[in-house]
């Protein structure tokens, strides 16, 4: 990382970060060029192990990438705002965090596995919602994408206040 001093090592900064934002663009390895696309996901923490999970259709471009490779990288990003220099261009900058990660993805199979991705999903994405048990055919139907990172690092940049 080229700018260490924006590097945040905290993991409770990180966590929330995670839990903040709802969407999550993977990068999958392709023949020619990468394939980035933006998702919903749910989560959850193994310690410091943060796995992803997304669903869609059981085939397509993510599935076919996916199991021709099975490497991904991941961005999050929030907080943004134009950081202003009044009439100095050289004084404008951007604030933002994100997360850049690196990992090993895989379809899931096992309806139990399943169903667990799809509860972490709704619970990010509905927070607070209660809402009926998914039904064992839709959960057999639904594509889920389970990214387990063994790499990543968050980086902020936040305006300076005057004090």
């Amino acid at each position: 990382m080229r700018r260490k001093e924006r590097q945040v090592t905290d993991l409770e900064e990180i966590k929330a970060l995670v839990e903040t934002c709802q969407v999550v663009r993977i990068a999958f390895n392709g023949p020619e060029y990468p394939y980035i696309v933006p998702v919903n996901y749910g989560y959850k923490w193994e310690e410091e192990q943060l796995i992803l999970y997304v669903h869609g259709a059981t085939q397509g471009e993510k599935i076919s990438r996916l199991q021709a490779d099975e490497k991904v990288a991941i961005e999050i990003d929030d907080k943004h705002a134009l950081i202003e220099g009044g009439n100095r261009a050289d004084r404008y900058s951007y604030a933002y965090e994100s997360i850049i990660g690196f990992g090993k993805a895989e379809l899931l199979n096992d309806v139990e596995e399943k169903r667990y991705a799809l509860h972490a999903l709704m619970d990010h994405a509905a927070k607070g919602m209660s809402f009926d048990e998914i039904p064992e055919r839709m959960i057999e139907r639904t594509g889920i994408i389970k990214i387990t990172l063994s790499d990543y690092t968050m980086k902020q940049h936040k305006p300076k206040t005057n004090m």
